[in-house]
């Protein structure tokens, strides 16, 4: 079987899940945008109509996250409408973060893990500073402990955090074990 991690091609979680992944023999798809810096040697370049169509989907998140899109800067508009393509073509989302409250992630994590919400995608977050794993849970629809380590799917969102941890990092590699 194949796998493919979808990612951002970040520093960070997006780094790491995109080295463990090319160490199994994964595919690696690190979605990108002209004028992106990154270091990613796995870049798709997403067109502006591609942005476009993700940034759409990063209005509907918002109205559940309710952040001010408005005053970003077009960089940071097409950093986040990337993450919607990392969901869209993922079975399932792993993310490294801090949640926000019960039903939401922090920073731009949480834009991923709202747009797999939205689409009813199984969302796993490892919450560094509890060095746990949570699942979001549709019939509560909030975030649950997941009692062990998730599986990864054939085709899987491997995101998170520019300020990985150590328990960030050690996270990451047990899905690959």
């Amino acid at each position: 079987m194949i796998y493919t991690c979808y990612s951002g091609g970040a520093n960070g979680a997006d780094f790491i899940f995109s080295s463990e992944s090319l160490k199994h023999n994964f595919k690696v798809i690190d979605y990108s945008f002209e004028g992106h810096n990154t270091k990613s040697s796995n870049r798709f370049i997403l067109s502006p109509n591609q942005l476009k169509e993700g940034l759409e989907h990063i209005k509907i998140a918002n109205k559940r996250l309710n952040r001010n899109i408005t005053n970003l800067s077009s960089y940071v508009k097409n950093l986040i409408a990337r993450d919607w393509f990392q969901v869209k073509n993922s079975e399932a989302i792993f993310a490294i973060g801090s949640l926000a409250s019960i039903d939401t992630v922090k920073g731009g994590t949480g834009w991923a893990t709202q747009l797999a919400v939205d689409n009813k995608k199984p969302v796993y977050l490892f919450e560094q500073n509890d060095n746990q794993w949570y699942y979001y849970d549709y019939e509560s629809n909030m975030v649950q402990i997941y009692e062990d380590i998730p599986k990864l799917t054939p085709k899987f969102a491997g995101i998170g955090t520019r300020e990985i941890n150590d328990n960030g990092i050690q996270a990451i590699k047990n899905l690959f074990k």
